[in-house]
């Protein structure tokens, strides 16, 4: 923290950033006032999915401006056509958050996800033909779902995953799994994959399987949000009291846990207490790592399911208080939403998720400290995208 200071931005970079007393105010600039609030960089959510039609679509990237996500990863569910909706957004056609994505992901026939238009490749050829045409495609990242969401689906071959890894390194393109089980993780690295979504659940992380981590350069972006949102709402209906989070809600999704019946239905569920269980080893694997040194990354899965259960953007503010509650300082948790984020996505090049001299303007002014406390993050004054303040009430319409 860099308290009495002063961040001088110019066209869409930040130009000087540093204490009051050493760092001169240009003279002829617009003066922005900030006595009394805090500024972070804008948010980076590194798990995303943009289902629907194209209003739908954009009203997610609003959604998440709304709450200052910045930049966003949409991580498997994008044919040509929302393909077409990015190249719109990073045109600036739409508005939209930096948007990486990986165009189609990768999963075995009749695997997970099921229903879902992605690449089904049978053969190490045919996935290569499907990375090929990726790569052709320009996307940024490729994706696999390496799990079977505890149900007796197939699991992609490691034969496939190995292939589908080496070609999409031929291009040049980072890969990324979806896993649940160490042993996946264990075989993924050994083949090169460092980007990992979701924790391992079947084992408590070991020293040696840290040790692993720490020595590829490994990065987990656990969604504890979607982990715990299947039943977060039925024993805190208090959430639903947010107009903005319900704004950015999927309607569907919403009126069901409005219902107070559909919400003491979840709480009776048969092996509620099992799953409130795998949520908290989640949280343990995830304070493991981050101890030892292995880099965490703020990602939501939000937008992920039909409907969603984790609101755009709100969820992202979500995933930063369930860090804290993993035992994260809330320094660790922003990092963990900014920094960690910006270098997962973009390495050193990423020129944002930081406030510093060159970097991109992405900023959220806040009315509260969130080292005081990580909810204050949520209390929004103001949001700056590329040096421009966006206005919100545009963005998303509160009932």
């Amino acid at each position: 923290m860099i308290e009495d200071s002063v961040v001088v931005i110019e066209g869409a970079r930040i130009q000087a950033v540093g204490p009051r007393s050493h760092t001169p105010v240009p003279k002829g600039g617009e003066i922005i006032d900030g006595i009394g609030k805090t500024l972070i960089p804008g948010l980076v959510d590194t798990h995303a999915h943009y289902h629907g039609e194209r209003p739908e679509v954009e009203h997610r990237f609003k959604a998440q401006l709304y709450f200052g996500v910045t930049t966003s990863r949409s991580i498997g569910v994008d044919p040509e056509e929302k393909l077409a909706m990015i190249a719109d957004g990073r045109a600036g056609r739409i508005a939209m958050p930096r948007l990486y994505t990986a165009g189609l992901g990768f999963t075995a026939p009749k695997g997970h996800p099921v229903n879902r238009e992605v690449n089904r490749p049978a053969s190490v050829e045919e996935a290569r033909q499907n990375v090929a045409t990726l790569a052709a495609q320009e996307v940024d990242f490729v994706k696999m779902w390496v799990d079977t969401l505890r149900s007796t689906v197939p699991k992609i071959t490691p034969e496939i995953r190995a292939a589908i890894v080496e070609e999409a390194r031929k291009h040049n393109i980072p890969s990324v799994a979806h896993i649940s089980e160490e042993a996946d993780v264990r075989q993924l690295i050994g083949v090169g994959v460092k980007d990992f979504l979701h924790t391992v659940s079947d084992t408590e992380a070991g020293p040696d399987f840290i040790k692993l981590c720490l020595d590829n350069g490994v990065t987990f972006s656990p969604t504890l949000t979607n982990a715990q949102a299947g039943w977060n709402y039925a024993e805190h209906p208090e959430l639903l009291d947010d107009v903005a989070m319900r704004a950015a809600f999927d309607a569907e999704s919403l009126a069901s846990w409005q219902d107070p019946k559909h919400r003491q239905e979840v709480l009776a569920r048969a092996g509620f207490a099992e799953r409130k269980a795998r949520f908290a080893q989640s949280l343990r694997f995830v304070k493991l790592l981050a101890d030892a040194g292995v880099r965490i990354a703020a990602g939501t899965d939000s937008g992920g399911g039909s409907p969603s259960n984790v609101p755009m953007g709100w969820g992202t503010h979500r995933e930063l208080q369930l860090l804290v509650e993993a035992g994260f300082t809330p320094l660790q948790a922003i990092v963990a939403g900014t920094k960690n984020g910006a270098g997962l996505l973009a390495g050193d090049k990423s020129g944002y998720g930081t406030i510093e001299v060159g970097k991109a303007a992405d900023l959220l002014l806040l009315d509260a400290d969130p080292l005081a406390d990580i909810r204050n993050t949520l209390k929004i004054h103001r949001v700056m995208q590329a040096g421009k303040w966006l206005n919100r009430e545009e963005l998303l319409s509160l009932e």
